[in-house]
């Protein structure tokens, strides 16, 4: 199975343009056999929204989606946008398509508001990380800094995913200069900033810990004076890279996905099946209890 990562350079807020940079994207990853195009989180608005997020919003069933709906006939896509609810709530949503329908929604758990981060206020948080079925097997997918906390892949693992998506828009931060130590990732001699580092060590635990694929999708360009790395790249569920966009500009990662190598991973190394949930929800039970009448002693 062929999957591709649409690395794209938004437009800070202009919809018309980046729609169409969408459906270019999509013709080329259908063109090359891919079975499904993974595009960056917010990668139908841009990033750095601020009050912007009112004007742009959307419900699920805005005619302007239309196009991608009906794009999704011949390829599965996976694009992010700002989604206006009924209740006039507004989240940072990753839409997936298929067959010209919706199938999935993921709503972004985890807004970081702090440093050069302002999610949360704009944004309701989502309250659910749930797989969900399609054409290629179950699916899971998480936004960007929902990566960064241990819980979310552990939950579609058991929930029966088999390919993990990670849409991202990751700033650069803490740039490291070439030719200083551990300046590279593992993944090759590009130099990284230290959240690019960090992220493509997240990418690989989650993988691993999991024995699952993980399609990651980061942007690049500007919003506003803030620099995205890209570096969008597919991870085996050894936890290996299995294809790496380097170079921070816009192009089209296409890989091929072994469908057997869950399979040959969980065998291999049955972390997933040695996991004891009902230990971890007992003990995190016990964990938020103390938390609601104070930290227990010695902590």
């Amino acid at each position: 199975m062929r999957l591709a990562a649409a690395q794209t350079n938004p437009r800070l807020g202009d919809l018309d343009y980046n729609l169409q940079v969408h459906l270019a994207q999509i013709e080329a990853a259908r063109a090359q056999g891919a079975s499904l195009v993974l595009f960056p989180e917010l990668s139908l608005t841009g990033y750095a929204l601020r009050d912007l997020v009112f004007e742009l919003a959307m419900a699920l069933e805005d005619p302007f989606l239309a196009p991608l709906y009906r794009a999704s006939v011949e390829i599965d896509i996976c694009f992010g946008m700002v989604e206006r609810t009924d209740l006039g709530l507004f989240y940072n949503s990753q839409l997936y398509l298929s067959g010209g329908k919706l199938l999935h929604v993921h709503r972004k758990v985890f807004l970081p508001t702090y440093g050069l981060f302002e999610e949360r206020r704009f944004f309701a948080a989502g309250k659910a990380m749930r797989a969900f079925d399609t054409g290629l097997g179950r699916t899971g997918m998480l936004i960007c800094n929902d990566w960064w906390h241990a819980g979310g892949p552990l939950v579609l693992a058991h929930d029966g995913a088999r390919l993990l998506l990670a849409p991202a828009a990751s700033p650069i931060r803490g740039f490291v200069s070439p030719g200083s130590s551990g300046d590279t990732a593992a993944t090759g001699d590009a130099p990284l900033g230290e959240n690019s580092r960090i992220w493509y060590t997240l990418l690989a635990f989650h993988a691993k810990a999991q024995s699952l694929p993980v399609l990651f999708c980061n942007r690049v360009g500007f919003d506003d004076g803030i620099g995205f790395w890209g570096g969008s790249s597919l991870w085996g569920p050894d936890g290996r890279p299995a294809a790496l966009l380097a170079e921070p500009e816009a192009g089209l990662l296409l890989a091929e996905l072994d469908e057997d190598a869950v399979r040959r991973e969980r065998v291999y190394s049955p972390l997933v099946r040695d996991e004891d949930l009902d230990l971890l929800i007992r003990e995190l039970q016990r964990v938020r209890d103390a938390q609601q009448t104070g930290w227990p002693s010695g902590i």
